[in-house]
């Protein structure tokens, strides 16, 4: 299992996820079929920049994560360095304990992909 994610799955609700370059490109999925991990690391990567320059814009500081909602779940995403973090729920699942989860996961990808 891709270390990034052991905590994540344990995770109620935490049905896949994938750390994605912030180019777009995926550097590792787990529960995901490849197709859509691409697809899904390139909608990430770039909404996150976009939101990530709108805040710098709008003076409130540097982007730290984001969570898209849907009818049936959620996507949500965290800056890792240069990486983005992105995991997928659907309910039930507590949004407060897969922050945290990801607030460690990414921290863990950061310091294994910098430079």
């Amino acid at each position: 299992m891709a270390k990034y994610f052991e905590e994540l799955v344990k995770l109620d609700g935490v049905i896949g996820g994938l750390l994605v370059g912030k180019d777009g490109l995926v550097v590792q999925s787990l529960m995901i079929e490849e197709e859509d991990a691409e697809i899904l690391g390139a909608m990430a990567a770039s909404t996150f920049d976009t939101v990530a320059r709108t805040t710098e814009r709008l003076g409130i500081g540097k982007l730290n994560d984001a969570i898209v909602g849907a009818a049936e779940g959620s996507l949500q995403m965290r800056e890792a360095g240069d990486l983005v973090l992105v995991v997928i729920c659907q309910p039930p699942y507590n949004v407060g304990e897969v922050r945290l989860a990801m607030a460690k996961a990414a921290r863990r990808a950061r310091d294994d992909f910098q430079e």
